[in-house]
């Protein structure tokens, strides 16, 4: 196989599943690697070390993205850029505890196209084990064969990388104590989720910042405190009073060093965490799990879990305040047995090669490169084929109104209309319209359709509009685009209320209409060459041959 590019993105930058089969490309496989951030210091840190990155937007990233011939993402990213013959890879960032995709809840409907739009475009979506990529495939509603259970690449460096020596690149304190990692998930998410930490780092109504100290002290233990990078700023501004024997790590921290919270993992002796999937990850070291939950009634409402009951995929103690949570960390080695049973629901293989199987999943893509399901999926609407064309005769419009603020988000209208048949009359009335001073009417979001007839009244007069995105051939106006506009200036007309109506076709379902519309146009243009030619041959052009050339110098 011959050399390929593979883009590489993450959030945060350089991090996570990507950040772990990036580790393992450059040490492994004859290939070229690229970074797309976000981050300026980082960008800079990255290059002092000889990486080659740019930053998202620049002539030399997009330039990258266009020459890429495999992508690598621990989200979508790079969806929408995509082309037919590059290959994405979602490497994902966590075993779905909370819910996801489709199922979750603090997503807005308008999401959904989109996510459809992405996840149809990926090729191959990490997983962890049976489970995982059941759960990946389902809320996600993607072709489960392309839900690849290969493990996550940020897991090898549980196995290959020295935590000790990293986190003494980190922190300034003896190495010989116990470590205790606590990593709560994300609550600033789309909406609020779950109790926010807004009165202490916990969220215990029991919170004794001087109890938990001296238990730290006398057992020679610290805890070690990283929040989700998107909750940091977050956190910061609320002055929390925590143990002496805490430390918060921070992600700049980490990222001065090049380092990610997978490097320093196995340097830890019992995780805590919440609702956060990381703890599918340090399953794989064998040691003990701590599930501090006190808000997880309202956890599960706002957000919801992939199960009725979280605990039973909680590995570990569950613990509601401060004084289980002591009682917890003193036992030696609690929940080893549960730990043990459930190790085969979270992964298949407990090793150090999940970025192996990875690479050779995509090397059979690059070398049998047939399409999944989600990318045949589209020949099902087109007409002939089945019924379901018959869902794409809806006209989700848009209207944008000027009251002096230019066209914007915040003054738009959504009117949905339904078409029952090609060839239907389509009328909206649209009244509140005295402070207008322009007004642009997209039919639809998507350029599929003729429209035929159109006429935009006010007080049964005419008014004239500019297409754009479309073509206008008499009185039809062919808009095959995306984004079809129709733009409408109301300055100085005194106008309260529009009639705007015309006759509607699918294009799809009457090419005729477009074919005729081109020998039309084809006839035309033959007759005005015709006639050009005409002229050219003429005695008095002819004649006029030697004063132009004149002219002309």
């Amino acid at each position: 196989m011959e050399k390929k590019l593979f883009v590489f993105e993450s959030a945060p930058d350089f991090a996570d599943n990507s950040r772990g089969f990036w580790e393992y490309l450059k040490n492994n496989e004859n290939v070229d690697t690229f970074w797309c951030v976000r981050d300026e210091n980082m960008c800079r840190r990255m290059q002092e070390k000889g990486i080659r990155c740019a930053l998202f937007g620049t002539d030399e990233a997009n330039e990258m993205i266009e020459q890429a011939d495999c992508f690598i993402t621990s989200s979508f990213e790079f969806a929408y850029a995509k082309r037919k013959n590059q290959i994405h890879v979602s490497a994902w960032h966590g075993f779905p505890l909370k819910l996801i995709g489709y199922f979750d809840s603090a997503s807005p409907n308008t999401d959904f196209m989109n996510l459809k739009v992405i996840t149809a475009q990926s090729d191959i979506i990490t997983a962890t084990s049976r489970t995982c990529q059941l759960n990946m495939s389902g809320m996600l509603s993607v072709d489960p064969n392309k839900v690849k259970v290969t493990g996550f690449p940020r897991n090898d460096l549980l196995y290959t990388e020295n935590g000790k020596e990293n986190l003494k690149k980190l922190l300034n304190v003896d190495l010989n104590c116990k470590f205790i990692f606590y990593l709560p998930t994300m609550r600033k998410g789309l909406k609020d989720e779950g109790k926010q930490f807004e009165d202490n780092i916990f969220n215990y109504d029991d919170y004794d910042v001087q109890a938990l100290d001296a238990f730290l002290a006398e057992n020679n233990a610290y805890i070690v405190s990283k929040f989700h990078f998107a909750d940091q700023e977050y956190y910061k501004k609320n002055n929390f009073e925590i143990p002496k024997r805490m430390i918060l790590l921070d992600t700049s921290t980490l990222n001065e060093q090049l380092l990610t919270i997978y490097h320093i993992m196995n340097a830890f002796d019992v995780l805590i965490t919440d609702y956060s999937s990381v703890y599918v990850d340090y399953l794989l070291l064998d040691r003990p799990i701590v599930f501090s939950c006190p808000d997880l009634e309202k956890y599960k409402k706002d957000r919801g879990f992939v199960v009725e009951d979280p605990s039973l995929l909680m590995p570990g103690t569950l613990v509601h305040n401060q004084k289980e949570l002591i009682d917890s960390l003193k036992a030696c080695d609690f929940e080893k047995d549960k730990r043990k049973n459930m190790m085969p629901y979270f992964h298949k293989n407990c090793d150090s090669y999940s970025s192996k199987r990875l690479y050779d999943e995509i090397v059979k893509k690059f070398l049998n490169n047939d399409y999944d399901f989600d990318k045949k999926l589209g020949k099902a609407y087109l007409p002939g084929y089945s019924g379901l064309c018959s869902y794409n005769m809806d006209l989700h419009t848009e209207i944008y109104i000027d009251k002096g603020n230019g066209l914007n988000e915040n003054d738009k209208l959504y009117i949905d209309k339904n078409v029952q048949n090609n060839g239907d009359e389509i009328v909206y009335e649209i009244s509140g319209l005295k402070d207008v001073t322009y007004m642009r009417f997209d039919p639809d979001t998507n350029g599929h359709w003729v429209i035929e007839n159109l006429k935009i009244k006010a007080n049964d007069t005419l008014l004239p509009f500019h297409v754009f995105n479309g073509v206008q051939v008499e009185n039809k106006i062919f808009f095959l685009e995306f984004d079809p506009q129709i733009h409408i200036d109301l300055n100085k007309k005194n106008i309260d209320s529009l009639n705007i109506s015309f006759t509607i076709y699918e294009s799809y379902q009457n090419i005729h209409l477009i074919t005729e519309v081109l020998c039309e146009v084809n006839e035309k243009n033959s007759i005005y060459k015709n006639e050009l030619n005409s002229i050219k041959n003429s005695r008095s052009y002819k004649a006029t041959e030697k004063i132009k050339k004149v002219i002309k110098r």
